[in-house]
């Protein structure tokens, strides 16, 4: 009996295994070829069981369902989820740039150096520069932006759930595909409606519209993953997604006014915003 190798792990195999015992890696591997490269990238996307597009078809007719079934150990069924956020996380970001024109810091007011007391003129203008930072970066980083508010979001739905059979890394990985999904409603409706309604009310009609789809799509979703069929229960889900979304919001501009401000006052940042509405 000849005996060989994966050429992954060096396991030894026999002649007639077809995948290595140990990895799972193929017995027989071919040269790459470009014929080889595109079928293998084709079929990365649209293998009909585990591509990317039977993971977006199932978030957007049963998300509660493929997030279940994958946090159930039904892993091989679905496109990698981690991979998926990566994915469209990066068009998330493209669609925003693209929409946006691309974000840049605008110059310091002139009004502000009209201000008579030098050392106050230095902070008002480290401040706006700060808010300036704060502005670019959300709009180069949004992915970020989007990467840390799913720990928050899944911990308010844990906290909600936690008598529930699912564990914060379970609902944590249900948010991560919800979120990610949730996400498409800005990169193909909000981003393109702030673009051509820029400069007028409703380019910011469009993001509460977007944060209104978001709510709505993770009631549904978590309808479905936690198999909540009565109306209370689904009234419960769409508090907890708006809690979610409200927490997530103050917190992330808690951060951004402490580091504006960078002292005690940066409570002024919440005043300024309520006045100026």
């Amino acid at each position: 009996m000849e005996l060989t190798n994966c050429l992954n792990c060096n396991n030894s195999l026999e002649t007639t295994q077809k995948f290595c015992g140990n990895c799972g890696q193929k017995a027989r591997t071919h040269r790459l070829t470009l014929g080889n490269f595109f079928h293998e990238f084709f079929h990365a996307f649209t293998h009909a069981d585990k591509g990317i597009f039977h993971l977006l078809k199932g978030l957007a007719t049963r998300p509660g369902v493929v997030a279940r079934e994958y946090i159930e150990g039904k892993r091989k069924k679905y496109f990698n989820p981690y991979t998926f956020f990566l994915i469209m996380m990066g068009i998330y970001v493209l669609s925003n740039q693209f929409f946006s024109g691309g974000t840049k810091a605008e110059p310091v007011p002139a009004g502000i150096f009209k201000i008579p007391n030098e050392q106050a003129k230095a902070n008002a203008i480290a401040m706006f520069e700060r808010g300036q930072n704060v502005r670019v970066f959300m709009g180069r980083n949004s992915n970020i932006v989007s990467m840390i508010a799913i720990p928050t979001i899944a911990f308010i739905f844990w906290l909600a759930y936690r008598k529930r059979k699912y564990n914060y890394a379970e609902h944590l990985t249900a948010n991560l595909m919800f979120t990610t999904f949730a996400n498409l409603a800005f990169t193909i409706i909000v981003f393109p409606w702030q673009h051509f309604a820029k400069g007028t009310s409703m380019a910011g009609v469009a993001v509460g519209v977007g944060l209104l789809l978001q709510m709505i799509y993770y009631s549904w979703a978590y309808n479905g993953l936690m198999q909540i069929k009565t109306f209370g229960g689904m009234a419960k889900t769409f508090l907890v997604s708006l809690l979610g979304i409200l927490v997530w919001t103050i917190l992330w501009m808690t951060l951004m006014a402490i580091y504006i401000y960078q002292s005690w006052d940066f409570y002024q940042f919440f005043v300024r915003m309520f006045n100026s509405r």
